[in-house]
């Protein structure tokens, strides 16, 4: 083979190998879209007018939340090298209690169902 069949060759290979890139490409997004599409198969539908009362009532439940409260908070102090008092740390501690509150106005909206046995039993 010459420098100019060569080449040609290699351009050949070049391209074979960007089609199969974006051949591959395309069944990843496709694997991905049907990924979530099975994994939403069995998620509770809600309608637009159900998401936004969802969304009203959890900024109810954060809004109900006292962040004022100083228990909520752990807090280091330190002595600056100007003798200044300094906050070493600050840290939320009651993520399960704004969790809670915000769970309690997210139930509101849901009445519990019962389970269906005979699902499990098969």
């Amino acid at each position: 083979m010459n420098k100019t069949e060569l080449q040609v060759k290699i351009d050949q290979l070049a391209l074979s190998i960007d089609q199969s890139n974006t051949i591959t490409k395309n069944y990843e997004t496709e694997v991905a879209e049907l990924k979530k599409q099975l994994a939403d198969l069995n998620k509770p539908k809600l309608t637009m007018k159900q998401f936004d009362e969802l969304t009203t009532l959890v900024e109810c439940g954060i809004e109900e939340f006292d962040f004022d409260d100083l228990d909520n908070y752990s807090i280091d102090y330190g002595i600056d090298y100007d003798n200044r008092v300094t906050c070493e740390s600050f840290c939320f501690d009651n993520v399960s209690e704004i969790a809670r509150v915000v769970c309690e106005k997210v139930y509101e909206m849901f009445a519990e169902a019962e389970e269906d046995t005979n699902e499990e039993k098969a």
